[in-house]
This record gives structure tokens, C-alpha cells and sequence, in this order.
């Protein structure tokens, strides 16, 4: 209202008004007094809020180094880790080229071995061969030493029956005794 409007009202009015207005500041005042506390209410939760957040901060600080240090020693861990990896890497190249090594060795020698298997089935099959020969010529002497003996027994029956033969007739020829002897003994 201006200040003309003011003057043009009563004083009952004016009374009415100021009445009026003291209620509304009064209630402004209660309500400013429950906004401050509210507001002092709030401050203690902000300042609490605070705390814990710097509690909060505090340990997101520590877990962060606690956390950067577990990185540092998983990154060590990595490292040792992929080292030992290649170390092993280079112990099965080692191991696999040792084992191709020896697979070609163990190739080498299994074809020598056919290679003398070989030579020697042929060298068996030539002394077999000779072998039968052998036997067959040792076939053929025992014939003929067969026939030998059969022969030297029929010569030795032959003397036998000669020197008995002939013995009589020395004796009976009246050779001197001496002489028979000496005949005997080559006979």
C-alpha cells in the first residue's frame, strides 16, 4: 500500500492491519526460529556428514595405497611369473629340440639295424646255402668212404684169406724158420 492509500484508512483499520501484520511476523518469527533450528539440525548432520566423509576419504586414502601397493606386488608377481614362463619356454624349446634330436638318432640307427638285419638275413641265406653244399658234399664222402671201407674190408678179407693161404704154402714149402719169422711180421 502507498503511503496516500494509509492515510485515507481509519485508524480501527490501521490497527486491524498492524494486528495483522504483528501475526504474520510473529508466525515469520516462529518459523524463521524452526527454519534456524532445522537449519542447526542440518548443520550438525552436514558437520557429521563431514566427519564421516573425511573418515571415508581417509580410508579410500588408505585402501588406495593399500591397493597400489598390491598392484606393485601383483605387477612384481607378473613379472617373475612371465620370466619363469619364459624361462620354461626355453627349457621345453631345449627339451623338444633334445627329443627331435634323439628321434632322428633313434631313426638313423633303427634303418642301420634294418640295413644290418638286411645284410645279415642275406649272409644266413648264403651260409645256409653253403651249409647245404656242405652237407651234400659230407653226403657224398660218407659214400665214398662208405664204399672205401666196404672195399678195405673186402681187401682186408682178400689178405686175410691170402696170408692164411699163402702162410700154408711157406710152410709147407719148407722155408727155414727165420725166414718164416721175419715174413710173419711183414705180413
Amino acid at each position: 500500500m502507498t503511503e496516500k492509500e494509509l492515510r485515507k484508512l481509519h485508524r480501527h483499520d490501521l490497527l486491524e492491519l498492524l494486528v495483522e501484520q504483528s501475526r504474520e511476523a510473529s508466525r515469520l518469527n516462529t518459523r524463521l526460529t524452526e527454519i534456524e533450528e532445522e537449519s542447526g539440525r542440518n548443520a550438525e548432520s552436514v558437520e557429521r556428514l563431514k566427519d564421516k566423509l573425511d573418515e571415508k576419504d581417509q580410508l579410500i586414502e588408505t585402501l588406495k595405497g593399500r591397493l597400489n601397493e598390491k598392484d606393485a606386488g601383483l605387477a612384481e608377481k607378473e613379472a617373475e611369473a612371465e620370466e619363469q614362463l619364459n624361462r620354461l619356454k626355453e627349457r621345453l624349446d631345449e627339451k623338444d629340440a633334445l627329443i627331435e634330436k634323439l628321434k632322428n638318432r633313434l631313426d638313423e640307427k633303427d634303418a642301420e639295424s634294418a640295413e644290418k638285419a638286411a645284410r645279415s638275413e642275406e649272409m644266413l641265406e648264403r651260409l645256409k646255402e653253403k651249409l647245404n653244399l656242405k652237407d651234400a658234399e659230407i653226403a657224398k664222402l660218407k659214400e665214398y668212404a662208405e664204399r672205401k671201407e666196404e672195399k678195405i674190408a673186402k681187401l682186408e678179407e682178400e689178405r686175410e684169406r691170402l696170408r692164411s693161404g699163402k702162410w700154408k704154402e711157406m710152410k709147407e714149402s719148407g722155408l727155414p724158420s727165420e725166414l718164416l719169422a721175419g715174413l710173419k711180421t711183414l705180413l
